[in-house]
């Protein structure tokens, strides 16, 4: 008797909007997988009787898995109309839709590219900037190099994990102020001395890129 074939794992999938004229910098696309992702789970259509609530559950109960595509003019317009949630921040546009197992994924979207175009060459900061309070932070760690889609898809991992397991006091915090969010590439230095605060912490499962158990991005809340 044949094996059966395994089932294909599920997904979030994201895409960024990157147009040839004025594209969005990496860190603003980042920033925007997370925020963009935190709002697909906490939309009511997510919620326990929401429409969406089934599949949002099976892929979460799973490995979180992300795949950030590009988009642009008509294909990012084709787009929208596939189930999900579209965030704007700092000139970056991110829409994340509603999880599927890979092989189910809607035409529009398996259609959009995933290695593609170039963004600003990120350059490391020694320094941290001043934060305002209920600011989550994510940090991309600066000791392997990764392309912006598996950036911004750790970015969305970490803000994910930060958001779910904080105190709801720090989410509806965080609510109040409007969601800021900032994300980081520091220098090795920097990054060590992040570590030590961050409550946080991605370890890739090295499916692309980055050897697996690579401690590839951290978050955390300011107080």
């Amino acid at each position: 008797m044949e094996e059966p074939e395994p089932a294909s794992p599920w997904a979030l999938q994201l895409a960024a909007r990157v147009e040839k004229l004025s594209p969005p910098s990496t860190a603003a696309v980042c920033a925007a997988a997370a925020l963009a992702t935190i709002a697909l789970l906490d939309d009511e259509r997510s919620q326990p009787n929401g429409i969406w609530h089934t599949p949002v559950q099976t892929w979460n109960g799973e490995r979180i898995r992300k795949i950030v595509r590009r988009a642009r003019a008509s294909a990012w317009e084709r787009a929208q109309s596939v189930g999900g949630v579209t965030v704007l921040h700092d000139g970056a546009e991110v829409r994340a839709f509603v999880p599927s197992p890979m092989d189910q994924a809607p035409r529009e979207v398996t259609k959009l590219q995933i290695q593609s175009t170039s963004l600003d060459e990120v350059q490391p900061i020694s320094a941290l900037p001043n934060l305002a309070p209920s600011t989550l932070v994510i940090a991309i760690t600066p000791h392997f190099t990764m392309s912006w889609g598996k950036q911004a898809a750790q970015s969305a991992h970490a803000g994910q994990r930060a958001w779910m397991f904080a105190d709801p006091m720090v989410q509806a915090a965080w609510d109040h102020a409007d969601r800021p969010l900032v994300v980081l590439h520091p220098d090795a230095a920097l990054w060590d001395a992040l570590d030590d605060v961050a409550t946080t912490r991605i370890h890739d499962g090295g499916f692309t890129e980055i050897p697996p158990g690579t401690n590839s991005s951290i978050a955390w809340f300011t107080i």
